[in-house]
């Protein structure tokens, strides 16, 4: 209904060739703009000028990195893109990006999705996950990425945070018949060659669009290979186990950490991205689009180093001289160790490498006339994880001999006696190690120890769309669309081990007729493994990294010399009942319908444009899993991997139906051609992470508070009847709109969180259990139920959001090329979450909120050459580590990231380009309360790239 005049900004986005939702009125008013005057825009700076014209004609509160064509994005995967967004954070993994946080939320309460179509996770490390492993996505194959933070009636539900919409080329759209870029960048790690790991890499990357049929056929196809260092030298503390007297008062009030762990992680992370459009559109009324994406994404992990670890075991299995206090918490001292079951000291060495496949497709069909739309959607998604997690422990041992009481004489081995360590911490730093013995002396090195916890995670998604859009004659109302959505999801988690040995050391000896008799657990799969210290002669490299010498173990070597080739495969067993009851499923069925009014008038000669809307959610999960009973009643029949059967077990099926109705409002006030004004409000709702929705349980039995009844007690890894995340939700914000491109931009937000989830144990009595769905064997009364639960913790987030864009065209010379973009983020909230062992006793931040949050680039054009250098800030926030099984919170220290890059355009089509990632060597480290308690230091180096773009 309203039109306005098109800035200069939309004349030179036409010129160049970016296209937006205006009116074809609007359009031909700034081709005669073009004419008058032509703002070039190249680069980066193309990039932001048409992310910010994206934002302007919005229907919602938006962020958008537009590429403008593929591989014109310098990241290497988009969430380094979209981390330069106001109020959007990235947690570095291997030191670049992965998981996105969005105002002060995690990856938990984010919706992804790909050309509109949910997608499958490979997030999952320790236990399934649904947040998107966003390196997962190369930067080259993706043309725009766009965070809705309001969200509207048609867009698919899930996002608290916020949702995150990817998307990849229409070859219909580009500008020739024919178009192909190439680029390849081969990398250098500077810090690499400091752990003897490989420094140089490659990042390669292809794409066509080409139009067929008199522009009636469109093909596209692209590729991007990734094969880059992935190394750092990392320090960790083992977290408190408890309380105990240290400073000899005689109360137990002081704590440790249990140990400390120096590694060199060394490995190569390897990418491939495929991405296909067909797309036959053979009139302006019909068009069909058919997507596929596939990515895999292998991530060597081979750590190798020093752990110490028991300082939370009895204080009479060692002494601790010299200690000292930094309000109640050890930060130096020295460990003599005194009995062979006090803490240890090893040479440890682990493959955590990961491999992780995606495929994405889905048929699109179109039909419009002047009066209607309708649109047809049939989508498939799936996402596989392994991860390996192989442990293997080399100790020091003495040998020697002793004699029974019956007078047999018997070879004999124990860790070493004599062993002490000495420890202090440094503020934001790895603890100094002073060291008592050399642990790289083969005369005393021996394997101990070796383990593999297989990980397996999948993910697979089916849905099917409808959507209709009917435009009207309105004074108010443009135009009204209904739609319906239904998805069908499943997660699975599977779980093995395979253990031998033991990790605080061997102890045992050997009878003169070659049995051998264990003091200490010896863990073996039945495979008959005689559990004896062995020889690593042959099978380790002593290499030196990190300030210390450590042993680089070839694991698969010695687990074939020690096992036998095959023989030493995870299981799932009953001896590691956790394998079976970790193991499961959760399956998803959501119907979702919406109705949704686009609004297009005017309130007092102020142009009014938005939507409002409701969307209707149906969910119902179901968990799949064992679980244990107890007493006389006999369960099915579960064989493990060792062939050993039980009937103590019964597989269980069951979880909630429940329905959200979410309405949502946006409103844009174009209040001059340059102000506008925008307000948004919506319920919004997220399902919980998929790992605290697992319904295996295991259970024990004792006497009830009668004294007489037996009881049934229950243990679990997750609660299927937790409800989703739901919010209530507010936006205001202002936006003016400069001549020259620019923008600057203001935006408050608040969101209310119903609850959160926790641990909790409850009691007998204390719940129905038949409200739940868990049966309680026949005689027995209801006991215990450890598992997981909403609270009432939820509160309100709030915060403030500026952003700033500007090109000082009006420079004189090469100076005319200048710009700069730069936003900032302040958050704020009174929910909180429970601090668990690391934090007993206190109340943590929100997970993924940053306070205060920054990042700045500054962009220059000079003729053919084009540099930027982009500066990110975020403030300390709490993060969940990853622990077997499941999470505990850690607090992430604030962090500077600095990336430069550089590049020169020939005339024939070529582009040179160098980059620098991470210039300021900017680490990875965490804290327990106090500089003096790091709990993490990661060095990752500087990330160097050298290459070429071509075009035509």
């Amino acid at each position: 209904m309203s039109t306005f005049k098109p800035s200069l900004l939309t004349a030179a986005l036409i010129a160049a060739g970016v296209s937006h939702s205006v009116s074809a009125q609007e359009q031909e008013t700034a081709k005669k703009n073009e004419e008058v005057e032509v703002i070039e825009v190249r680069g980066i700076s193309r990039s932001i000028i048409a992310s910010i014209d994206k934002k302007r004609f919005g229907d919602t509160v938006s962020e958008v990195v537009d590429a403008g064509d593929l591989a014109s994005l310098p990241d290497i995967s988009i969430a380094d893109a979209l981390s330069r967004l106001p109020g959007v954070t990235a947690v570095r993994d291997s030191g670049q990006s992965s998981q996105l946080n969005i105002r002060g939320m995690n990856g938990d309460f984010i919706q992804t999705t790909l050309n509109g179509r949910e997608q499958a996770s490979t997030s999952g490390y320790s236990a399934g996950s649904r947040w998107i492993s966003f390196d997962q996505y190369p930067s080259e194959l993706i043309t725009q990425a766009a965070v809705y933070k309001s969200p509207k009636a048609s867009l698919v539900e899930g996002g608290v945070a916020g949702s995150v919409e990817l998307k990849t080329a229409n070859p219909l759209d580009a500008d020739k018949t024919h178009n192909f870029n190439a680029s390849a960048r081969f990398s250098h790690n500077d810090a690499a060659s400091d752990i003897d790991a490989d420094a140089n890499g490659e990042r390669l990357s292809f794409s066509y669009q080409g139009k067929f049929l008199d522009e009636t056929l469109g093909f596209g196809i692209g590729a991007a290979f990734l094969n880059q260092p992935n190394s750092s030298v990392e320090f960790s503390a083992h977290s408190p186990e408890g309380t105990r007297d240290i400073d000899g008062d005689g109360e137990a009030n002081e704590r440790s950490f249990n140990g400390y762990q120096y590694r060199n992680s060394v490995g190569t992370d390897e990418r491939l991205g495929l991405m296909s459009t067909l797309v036959y559109q053979p009139t302006d009324n019909l068009k069909v689009q058919f997507d596929y994406f596939h990515s895999t994404f292998d991530s060597e992990d081979r750590k190798n180093g020093l752990n110490l670890e028991g300082l939370s075991r009895s204080s009479d299995l060692y002494d601790l001289r010299n200690a000292k206090l930094d309000n109640g918490f050890l930060v130096a001292g020295d460990v003599y160790i005194t009995d062979t079951n006090g803490p240890w000291v090893e040479m440890r060495s682990e493959d955590q490498s990961t491999e992780s496949t995606t495929d994405s497709f889905g048929l699109n069909l179109d039909y419009s006339t002047d009066k209607w739309e309708i649109s047809f959607d049939l989508a498939h998604s799936e996402g596989e994880k392994t991860r390996r997690d192989m442990i293997a422990s080399m100790h020091a041992y003495e040998f020697g001999t002793a004699t029974l009481e019956d007078g047999t004489v018997v070879e004999t081995w124990q860790e070493l006696s004599n062993q002490y360590f000495g420890f202090e911490h440094q503020s934001t730093d790895a603890a100094k190690l002073v060291l008592g013995h050399d642990y790289t002396d083969l005369a005393h090195m021996r394997l101990g120890d070796w383990e593999q916890f297989p990980h397996k995670y999948t993910d697979k998604i089916d849905s099917a769309k409808l959507d209709f859009k009917y435009h009207i004659e309105h004074d108010i109302i443009s135009s009204v669309e209904v739609g319906v959505r239904w998805s069908k999801r499943e997660f699975t988690d599977q779980r093995s081990t395979f253990r031998w040995g033991a990790r605080e050391g061997q102890n045992g000896y050997r009878l003169p007729n070659g049995e051998i008799v264990t003091n200490k657990n010896c863990e073996f799969n039945h495979q008959n493994h005689a559990c004896v210290p062995h020889d690593l002669t042959g099978f380790v490299t002593v290499k030196n990294g990190g300030g210390f010498d450590y042993f680089d173990l070839d694991m698969i070597g010695i687990a074939n010399s020690v096992f036998g080739a095959g023989n030493y495969e995870g299981q799932q067993t009953w001896e590691h009942n956790w394998t079976l009851v970790e193991s499961g499923a959760v399956k998803e069925e959501v119907t979702a319908a919406y109705v949704m009014a686009n609004i297009d008038t005017e309130i007092g000669n102020i142009p009014v444009s938005g939507n409002f809307g409701v969307r209707a959610v149906r969910t119902d999960t179901k968990s799949i899993g064992i679980q244990q009973i107890q007493g006389d009643e006999v369960g099915d029949s579960i064989t493990d991997d060792n062939g050993v059967t039980r009937t103590d077990y019964r597989h269980v099926n069951y979880g909630p139906e429940y329905t959200d109705i979410l309405p949502s409002l946006n409103l844009n006030f174009r209040i001059t051609e340059q102000d506008q004004i925008r307000f948004a409000a919506a319920k919004v709702m997220g399902r919980p992470p998929v790992n605290q929705l697992r319904g295996g349980a295991g259970s024990w039995a004792d006497t009830a508070n009668d004294g007489v009844s037996r009881r049934y007690n229950v243990w679990s890894k997750g609660n299927p009847n937790l409800d989703p995340f739901r919010a209530n939700q507010m936006d205001l914000s202002y936006e003016h709109y400069f001549e020259d491109g620019g923008a600057f931009v203001a935006a408050l937000f608040w969101k209310n969180i119903e609850s959160l989830i926790e641990d909790v144990t409850y009691f007998e009595g204390e719940i129905d259990w038949s409200s739940i769905g868990l049966e309680v064997p026949e005689g027995f009364v209801p006991g215990q139920y450890q598992t997981t639960r909403n609270n009432d913790k939820g509160g309100y987030i709030r915060g403030l959001e500026l952003a700033y864009t500007t090109l000082f065209d009006n420079l004189p010379g090469v100076f005319s090329g200048l710009g700069l973009n730069a936003n900032y983020s302040y958050t704020e909230s009174e929910t909180t979450i429970d601090g668990g062992s690391n934090f007993p006793d206190l109340q943590l931040d929100l997970p993924g909120l940053s306070k205060h949050v920054w990042s700045t680039t500054i962009f220059w054009n000079i003729d053919k050459f084009t540099t930027h250098l982009n500066i990110r800030y975020r403030d300390e926030y709490t993060y969940l580590g990853a622990t077997p099984g499941g999470t505990t919170p850690t607090t992430a220290d604030e962090y500077t990231v600095v990336d430069w890059q550089a590049t020169y355009d020939f005339d024939n089509g070529i582009q040179t380009v160098f980059q620098i990632n991470n210039l300021t060597d900017e680490p990875n480290t965490s804290n327990l309360g106090s500089s003096l308690r790091t709990g993490e230091d990661k060095v990752f180096g500087r990330q160097y790239f050298l290459g070429f773009n071509y075009s035509f």
